[in-house]
């Protein structure tokens, strides 16, 4: 699966799971690409007619941050995982590192990136989990994930 998403407007979105990539890559396929078939029990990503991966150089590239604590705990719930053993070796790993043209923030502005991509807004809710099913974190591990994601978790605060 490439990580880059391109719109045939030219602008780029490295797609960062857990931090609205099913959603923007599935709304990518419908609109621009509708005759693409998504692969059964794929992640849309999987189906993007483009494997191109971000570099860190690639001009007209933005990026989803979301708070690294809830996207651990999303990740968790998500993949069936068990904290203890994410807190050695992360399945998803702190955010690319590169220069982007944009930030947008997941929390309140994934409308702002689909409509960037030049996507249709409101951009509908996809692969979603539920709140009920993260996971509460010890004040121990809340501690590790905040360590592990460190960088992800000053660029997103400094997005506030």
């Amino acid at each position: 699966m490439g990580n880059l998403l391109t719109a045939p407007n030219g602008n780029s979105i490295v797609l960062t799971p857990r931090s609205g990539s099913h959603a923007l890559a599935l709304s990518a396929l419908r609109t621009f690409w509708p005759d693409i078939e998504i692969k059964d029990g794929q992640h849309p990503a999987n189906s993007l007619p483009s494997d191109d991966n971000w570099d860190g150089t690639q001009p007209n590239v933005a990026i989803v941050v979301r708070n690294p604590v809830e996207r651990f705990r999303s990740m968790i719930a998500h993949r069936h995982l068990d904290v203890a053993a994410q807190l050695d070796v992360p399945l998803y790993g702190p955010l690319p590192q590169g220069t982007f043209d944009r930030y947008f923030r997941f929390e309140d502005q994934l409308c702002d990136a689909a409509a960037w991509l030049g996507l249709p807004t409101p951009l509908p809710q996809e692969g979603a989990t539920e709140e009920t099913d993260k996971p509460t974190l010890t004040a121990e591990q809340e501690s590790r994930v905040r360590e592990i994601y460190a960088t992800d978790i000053a660029l997103w605060e400094s997005l506030q």
